[in-house]
């Protein structure tokens, strides 16, 4: 009778594990069903219209709150015809939006500050993953005062030297030269570019440089159009503080035009992180704790030299860096373009279009392939269902999204 009676008491064991087994899926199947109808759910993206924000075949997830609606957030919403899509707001409910032929967004009238929450810069060269040898123009027909003398190429440890104590004052032959179209493509996690259609005229660099002598002088361009905008920070030993001027360079009759400057401590021997950006308007130069800032109001670049339409485009070298009468070395290079929105369609781009009260301005990201509010017009506050928070799949590439 004993065995029985073990046999009996282990299918009860092993009954009860089944019982507890299916009591868990089915709390967890309740758990999952009330998240997805109150808190938010995970989304497939399966158009390239949101890149390089969001990628094709990444999933999202999207959090059902969508108030406060604010201008950049990115959010879900049902298609006229059935469906969802994720769009980035740039456009809110009685806004007038213009969309302007070099790529900035007007709202009322007025270009959007670069002070403003916005989305984050698009990468277009990063040293990191690409070789700044095939990127950066170096030296002249003659001489180059460049080379690299450490680290791998297109590696986080890739360092390049410039010997500058022979290169003359403003000579362009001290600088490394950015050379690739700055367009509305992006470079990818996996190191390829994807090119766009449109020329992006605002940007940003960023990189390390460590100085090994004084006696000359730092120098970082960005070029936009006709003019060039530069950072000159002057190292003369003994001094305990260093000028940082900032200026523009533009064509006859004024050629120079200086805007602001400010005094900081560059130190020999150490590496300094080096930033430099203009973002509507607003020309940011940052080196190590020291930053100085202009935000400046004008009519408009000088027009490039080839510009015989009167067209705004930006061509040739858009960055430089690098100085002159010093021996520096640089690494960890980055270049950065502003979010960037084609002016096509017929909503925003011939005229400004007066939003409802309910109606927001949608755009993809990837604007010059995303079919959006440019062709199909705004979209009701009512057919926006979520806000979409991160990128959760793959694992390796799961991150906030903003």
């Amino acid at each position: 009778m004993e065995p029985r009676a073990e046999s009996a008491a282990s299918g009860s064991r092993r009954g009860g594990r089944w019982r507890r087994l299916a009591i868990g899926v089915g709390l967890f199947a309740v758990a999952a069903a009330l998240f997805k109808a109150k808190a938010g759910w995970f989304f497939p993206v399966v158009s390239g219209s949101m890149a390089p924000t969001v990628e094709t075949g990444e999933w999202v997830f999207l959090r059902y709150d969508v108030d406060p609606l604010e201008r950049f957030d990115i959010v879900a919403f049902t298609d006229v015809g059935g469906g969802a899509s994720i769009k980035r707001v740039i456009g809110l409910p009685g806004e007038v939006i213009a969309l302007d032929p070099t790529g900035d967004v007007r709202i009322e009238g007025s270009a959007l500050r670069g002070g403003e929450r916005r989305p984050p810069l698009t990468p277009v060269f990063d040293s990191r993953i690409q070789s700044i040898d095939e990127h950066w123009r170096h030296g002249g027909a003659y001489a180059d005062p460049w080379s690299q003398v450490d680290g791998p190429v297109g590696g986080p440890g890739e360092v390049w030297e410039m010997d500058g104590s022979a290169v003359a004052r403003s000579a362009s032959l001290g600088l490394l030269g950015f050379h690739d179209r700055v367009d509305d493509g992006g470079l990818r996690p996996d190191g390829s570019v994807q090119r766009g259609q449109q020329v992006v005229h605002d940007l940003a660099v960023s990189f390390e440089i460590k100085l090994l002598d004084a006696g000359g002088r730092i120098c970082v361009q960005l070029m936009e159009q006709g003019d060039v905008f530069e950072v000159s920070v002057p190292i003369y030993e003994g001094e305990e503080e260093t000028r940082v001027d900032l200026f523009r360079r533009m064509a006859q009759p004024d050629p120079v035009e200086y805007f602001v400057y400010g005094k900081t401590v560059v130190p020999i021997g150490e590496w300094l992180p080096v930033r430099f950006s203009n973002i509507d308007n607003l020309l940011r130069f940052e080196l190590g704790d020291f930053e100085l800032e202009f935000d400046y109001d004008y009519r408009g670049n000088t027009l490039h030299p080839t510009a015989f339409d009167m067209s705004a485009i930006s061509l040739g070298e858009r960055v430089r860096l690098g100085g002159e009468g010093v021996v520096l070395q640089v690494r960890n290079i980055r270049v950065e373009r502003d979010f960037h929105v084609s002016a096509r369609g017929e909503f925003g781009a011939g005229a400004p279009l007066q939003l409802g009260p309910d109606e927001v301005f949608v755009v993809g990201d990837a604007t010059g392939i995303s079919r959006d509010s440019r062709e199909r017009g705004p979209v009701s506050r009512s057919r926006i269902f979520a806000r979409v928070e991160a990128a959760v799949w793959p694992l390796g590439r799961a991150r906030w999204l903003r």
